[in-house]
């Protein structure tokens, strides 16, 4: 056991193992950094203003190891959400792309959902992304590779015509514990809360039964929206998924305009100091047409559900994550990393 798993292990247990009541909310903004914050600060509040974040009692940074595939002693500098997910979940030091095992041996890492199940304490996820995404995924999923979020993506399935995701070992014919929706839909986690409804669409791997209906066979109650949420069995998991994919984002950019490149004159490319750089006009934000229109939830109120649905007289733990601050940031898309990040 590495040192960061034995005190993450520790400080759980002295937190949450205690006899009377004992709860752990983990809030993560995926690909947040203080660019992100500075520029939702600025825009939300003003350089002088301040947000919830700018006003916590301490702040600290960490770093989260990655190491190569093939020789896990090569320390690597570029992580992705998986592995730093996987980190975050168990401690365990991995690879890029892997979801809670380790590299190169593939050995599973015992989460933090995982122990808190053992000691008798209800779990919650809550996402804007895809609950099969890499950062839900990594706190209750085994496999090796993040693109295995159904059946259909197993077995050397081609990934947007770059790469091949393989994650034969990790089928159940082979004695894996299948897709990370199958793992999903199979777990004891109290209450799921994201999208990604077309992954619960698909047939397992038995091809007898929909995720979905595996889940509610599982003991998992399935809602689509929360205007009924009031009238919800408080005796069963709660499974809920808001959007085929990912949640809509709340802010987008006047008519859709995501962040364009400033333009050069012909002598600027001969020297920085010669000719002229035209910038790209100042950016406003809007609501997002397609957040409103679907009444996606925000993340305020699937939190607020998850909290409720998990109250009890021992305690609890709870992974609540923005997780298009990341996706928004990848497609240049300022405002819609803004909104996530409020």
């Amino acid at each position: 056991m590495t040192l960061f798993k034995k005190i993450i292990s520790t400080a759980f247990m002295c937190v949450c193992f205690q006899a009377q009541a004992s709860n752990v909310i983990l809030i993560i903004g995926d690909g947040m950094d203080d660019q992100q914050i500075s520029a939702a600060r600025n825009y939300l509040y003003g350089a002088q203003g301040h947000s919830i974040l700018s006003t916590l009692p301490i702040r600290s940074a960490v770093q989260v190891l990655t190491v190569d595939e093939q020789d896990p002693n090569l320390v690597k500098y570029v992580a992705d959400s998986a592995n730093s997910a996987t980190a975050m979940a168990s401690g365990g030091i991995t690879s890029r792309g892997r979801i809670g095992t380790s590299a190169n041996k593939n050995l599973d890492f015992k989460t933090i959902i995982e122990l808190a199940q053992e000691s008798g304490l209800k779990t919650g996820l809550v996402s804007t992304a895809s609950i099969t995404d890499a950062t839900p995924a990594a706190f209750i999923a085994h496999v090796n590779d993040r693109g295995c979020q159904s059946v259909k993506h197993m077995v050397a399935y081609e990934d947007h015509g770059d790469r091949i995701i393989d994650c034969s070992d990790d089928i159940k014919q082979r004695g894996g514990k299948g897709s990370i929706s199958e793992q999903l839909a199979d777990s004891q986690v109290d209450v799921l809360l994201g999208g990604g409804l077309k992954y619960f669409k698909r047939h397992n791997e038995a091809n007898n039964q929909t995720l979905l209906v595996q889940a509610q066979t599982n003991g998992f109650e399935y809602i689509d929206n929360l205007n009924n949420s009031d009238a919800l069995n408080s005796h069963k998991k709660l499974l809920g998924l808001f959007a085929k994919g990912h949640l809509p984002v709340r802010l987008q950019g006047t008519d859709g305009r995501i962040a364009e490149k400033s333009s050069y004159s012909f002598l600027n490319f001969f020297h920085r100091y010669l000719g002229y750089v035209t910038l790209p006009e100042v950016m406003t934000c809007e609501s997002n047409p397609e957040f409103v229109k679907k009444s996606t939830p925000n993340l305020k109120d699937l939190t607020q559900l998850a909290l409720k649905r998990l109250q009890n007289d021992k305690g609890f733990f709870l992974m609540v994550e923005s997780a298009s601050i990341d996706k928004q940031s990848h497609k240049r898309n300022p405002c819609g990393s803004i909104g996530e990040a409020q």
